[in-house]
């Protein structure tokens, strides 16, 4: 895999010692009960928070290390989430986890403790922040109408281009769906955001009018956002699965 904006190699961080894909549900169970029984998942996810506050690409890659996080370990959450339900925060923190290596640029570092878990709290507003960027990600993938997930995506999106600190947005994706439905959809703000109360006070604010369609909002106000898919950033081993 190339090098993504100047951050580790992924040949590098990831295929030097492949680790082994899940093939059934008892090989992703196996492999998430040994990272679960390391610590409670919650303190798992808030350690690795806390590690990678002021870390560069390679801190990130040694974080991850740290943690028990590798590509085996999102495709073993992945497989358990189709097959038994919802897991959102390790699919989250995992996928965050192994693409900061490939996103972060050479001396870029992360300014704030993210926000590893799936969902945001008042004070950390972004997945990442670093000193160059604010950021977030949706690890979910598309299918049918998607009502919810374009919801998010959106929010998310109205969000990181609210921000005014001067900082480059990024809004990592999987597959093209997102991205389209963001550029072509004419559906209205106020749709999207009917049920998140807080982000549609924010556009409010920011930008006025809700009656704003989706895919005029996303070539005005949100031209700046990247909306970059992780299927180009995240290992092949992972993308095979998220495609």
């Amino acid at each position: 895999m190339a090098r993504h904006h100047g951050g580790v190699d992924a040949a590098d961080a990831h295929e030097t010692d492949a680790p082994r894909m899940p093939d059934d549900l008892g090989a992703a169970v196996d492999t998430l009960a040994r990272f679960i029984h390391r610590a409670p998942l919650t303190e798992a996810i808030a350690a690795m928070e806390h590690d990678l506050h002021g870390a560069d690409a390679a801190h990130a890659v040694r974080a991850a290390d740290t943690g028990g996080v590798d590509a085996g370990l999102l495709a073993a959450a992945l497989t358990m989430r189709e097959s038994l339900g919802r897991i959102n925060d390790l699919i989250h923190a995992s996928g965050i986890l192994l693409a900061l290596p490939h996103v972060l640029e050479e001396g870029e570092t992360i300014a704030r403790r993210p926000s590893l878990g799936a969902g945001n709290d008042p004070g950390r507003p972004y997945d990442l922040e670093t000193d160059r960027r604010v950021a977030e990600f949706k690890l979910a993938r598309w299918r049918g109408a998607d009502a919810m997930r374009k919801r998010q995506v959106f929010k998310d999106l109205a969000m990181l281009a609210a921000d005014r600190s001067g900082r480059r947005a990024d809004l990592f994706v999987i597959g093209p769906e997102p991205a389209r439905f963001l550029r072509t959809s004419a559906t209205t703000a106020a749709w999207a955001l009917d049920r998140a109360p807080g982000a549609l006070r924010t556009f409010e604010s920011v930008f006025g009018s809700t009656a704003l369609r989706v895919r005029e909002f996303t070539a005005t106000h949100a031209a700046h956002v990247r909306i970059v898919d992780l299927c180009d950033v995240l290992p092949e081993a992972v993308t095979r699965l998220l495609r």
